[in-house]
């Protein structure tokens, strides 16, 4: 009969011991050389405004904070877009990534957001993943500090991507991201800051 207790609170260790297993810690910072920094091309921001311009901010916007260095901004970003793009969607996210956000953002936005993207891409499709994405990504660097300017299409489009049903390649996804944190961490934009 003791061998059975035993047994049992053994069997009730295991779940423990293989969440255990599966968390990692968090990332560490990643940090940049001025080499490195240097290497990555400044996108131009400037350019005169239309209305038709100013009318597609919602869609096309960059991110800045005066004062943050590019390490920081790099980071920022990088966590918003991962948080934005549906990582569990995207990249199978284990379960260290649902523990991680469940701690950060609360298990109810994970099931939640789970839900929702499950109703989203059977009503809307790809059009609508984007948009979510975009409103993901204001709602986060603006939790961080971030102000939000607008910017034309075609500027937009030389350090951006946009996210329907499928993920862009890491490589090109990191190209973009360091290009966005040299702007996020650059000079202060001269265009009007736009709400949250």
């Amino acid at each position: 009969m003791k061998s059975y207790g035993m047994f049992a609170a053994l069997l009730l260790c295991l779940p423990a011991a293989a969440g255990a297993q599966a968390i990692k810690a968090p990332a560490p910072m990643r940090l940049f050389s001025a080499d490195e920094i240097a290497g990555i091309a400044m996108p131009d921001t400037a350019f005169d405004a239309t209305p038709a311009d100013i009318e597609t901010y919602d869609k096309y916007f960059y991110f800045h904070r005066e004062g943050t260095d590019f390490d920081t901004a790099y980071n920022d970003i990088n966590e918003c877009d991962a948080v934005s793009s549906g990582i569990n969607f995207y990249a199978g996210g284990d379960s260290y990534m649902a523990n991680y956000y469940a701690t950060q953002y609360g298990l109810a936005g994970v099931a939640g957001g789970a839900i929702a993207y499950a109703l989203v891409d059977a009503i809307a499709g790809s059009a609508e993943r984007r948009r979510v994405r975009r409103i993901n990504m204001r709602n986060c660097m603006g939790f961080k500090g971030y102000d939000r300017y607008g910017l034309e299409k075609e500027r937009w489009q030389a350090f951006h991507f946009e996210e329907g049903f499928g993920r862009v390649n890491d490589g090109k996804r990191e190209e973009y991201l360091m290009k966005q944190a040299r702007v996020a961490s650059g000079a202060k934009p001269r265009g009007e800051v736009l709400p949250r």
